[in-house]
């Protein structure tokens, strides 16, 4: 078999991978979507992550393509539709990064509450204007969450050890659970001190939490993203810091990655990262090790691993 590598994977991922055929790796390639292009009509496997995208046209050219392998949780970068038409099965590793996000999740909070990262840089420039750094306290504050799958539930049962009342919005949770409270996405926006989203990108969640949104927060709340770009505003969240609407932001992901080094981004008092979310060498074996086993299974003729197998 082929096989085309078209993102860094973990060494030992790529050991494995090279013991089951041919592996052509162009993740560190110029001009990867030329390459992806000539290589992709004689593989028969091809393994990505956030950074690739396998759309229609990708897709239509792999004449030998079986499986599409994504590292991580989303799929907004495969065209489950195409490859289902094309009898190619998809296939993700959804818990691999868990831990990894929702410890990133938990920092930001803190983060942002504390101003921990102007702080650093502040010092770092000479200056020891403490009264301008003044944070806020997360003890009998509400955080509320957009979303609330497995990642949201680990950041929600961390953060209550820090005194910390849970809310949430998800049309997919049917009630409240013994220590957190369902409630609408407008009434928690407005209650919210500080909101996480953890929401999956597509038609229904994209800007979901638009400029108009945005706008029923409190002043003084803060808002992070460690979920997918687009979901949210980016551009108004960042203004509504620098005028001091919100007391903070974090954002990890961005409708496009890398995103536009505009001012406004790179002169924003917000926290901003480069898609860090899964970037622990744990997330990343697990990543590998996951999907791999998940190829392995659907080789085998086990389809419990294809997200969309039942559609074919």
């Amino acid at each position: 078999m082929k096989i085309l590598i078209c993102d860094k994977l973990d060494p030992l991922a790529l050991q494995e991978l090279k013991e089951m055929g041919s592996c052509v790796d162009i993740s560190t390639e110029e001009n990867k979507r030329e390459k992806l292009l000539s290589h992709i009509p004689d593989t028969d496997l091809v393994f990505i992550r956030s950074a690739t995208s396998i759309d229609e046209e990708v897709i239509k050219e792999g004449a030998n393509l079986k499986i599409i392998a994504r590292c991580g949780v989303g799929l907004d970068n495969v065209d489950i539709t195409q490859a289902t038409k094309k009898g190619v099965h998809v296939t993700n590793s959804p818990e691999a990064n868990i831990i990894s996000v929702a410890e990133l999740t938990v920092g930001l909070i803190i983060a942002t509450a504390r101003n921990l990262i102007e702080g650093n840089n502040s010092l770092k420039q000479k200056k020891w204007d403490r009264a301008a750094l003044t944070g806020i306290e997360l003890h009998g504050k509400i955080l509320g969450f957009v979303g609330f799958g497995r990642v949201a539930r680990l950041v929600a049962t961390r953060m209550q050890s820090f005194g910390m009342q849970i809310v949430f919005f998800d049309p997919y949770v049917k009630d409240s659970t013994e220590n957190e409270t369902k409630m609408e996405l407008d009434d928690l926006l407005q209650q919210a001190d500080v909101v996480s989203l953890h929401v999956v990108k597509n038609k229904e969640t994209m800007n979901l939490i638009s400029k108009e949104k945005l706008s029923l927060m409190k002043q003084d709340s803060i808002i992070v993203n460690t979920s997918r770009g687009g979901v949210v505003d980016e551009s108004e969240v960042l203004r509504l810091v620098e005028e001091r609407k919100l007391f903070s932001a974090a954002l990890d992901v961005y409708e496009q990655e890398p995103p536009e080094y505009t001012a406004e981004l790179t002169q924003s008092s917000s926290i901003t990262l480069p898609h860090l979310g899964a970037s622990t060498r744990e997330a990343q074996l697990k990543a590998g090790s996951d999907t791999i086993k998940n190829v392995k299974s659907i080789l085998s003729g086990d389809f419990s691993a294809s997200v969309n197998a039942k559609d074919f």
